[in-house]
């Protein structure tokens, strides 16, 4: 990453915060903090500038990046993972709180079971083989650990896709259009429809009520 490449998108969250804030925006020593270390990482601009779009039709008022934060991590956690993203230290994240994060997705899988939603049953076998990993290793193989949870939730998340009934998975691609119309011409088409697909995904796990587990 550049100084000129940080600059450009820490300028185009400004200019973005500025919009739809209706006044100046300059990131704060935290806040610019956040975005450079996003930039470092990899995550798609795009991501960051329909991240904040989320957050704000929240109808919170929105006075920092750091109350998008949790919008457009979750978007970026919808796609592909960020090649120059760091490996995080999960270590910090207690086994016992893994086994609740794992344990609510799995009763949101169950009840969507049987019938049309049995694309979810998948990822189930994934879930019980983390949980018999997490039930007997006081410390699991953290780099496994990582790429399983991550598998689980892109099967989920594909899953949650195409369970939508085509009605609400049209409502849903619209709505996911709209997202990033208000960006064209300041990205170029392939960040544009990387975002989209972000947010179609995120949407359809909402309308589920699937949560995340992965650790990246």
């Amino acid at each position: 990453m550049t100084r000129e490449e940080l600059d450009a998108y820490v300028t185009a969250i400004e200019a973005h915060l500025r919009a739809r804030r209706g006044q100046d925006h300059v990131l704060s020593p935290r806040d610019f903090g956040l975005a450079k270390g996003w930039c470092e990482a990899g995550v798609p601009l795009a991501a960051v500038l329909v991240g904040i779009d989320r957050a704000f039709e929240t109808g919170a008022r929105v006075s920092s990046l750091a109350f998008c934060r949790r919008f457009v991590e979750e978007l970026v956690a919808s796609g592909p993972r960020p090649t120059a993203r760091p490996s995080p230290s999960p270590e910090r994240v207690p086994l016992p709180e893994l086994e609740q994060m794992l344990s609510a997705l799995l009763e949101r899988l169950s009840a969507l079971r049987p019938g049309p939603d049995a694309c979810f049953e998948p990822p189930l076998g994934k879930i019980a083989e983390v949980r018999d990993l997490l039930a007997v290793a006081a410390r699991p193989n953290w780099d496994y650990l990582r790429g399983k949870l991550r598998e689980i939730d892109d099967d989920v998340s594909a899953a949650a896709l195409q369970a939508l009934p085509q009605a609400e998975a049209e409502a849903c691609r619209a709505e996911a259009q709209r997202a990033i119309e208000r960006h064209r011409g300041r990205l170029d088409d392939a960040a544009l429809q990387d975002a989209l697909a972000r947010y179609a995904i995120q949407r359809a796990r909402e309308r589920f009520g699937l949560p995340r587990v992965s650790l990246v």
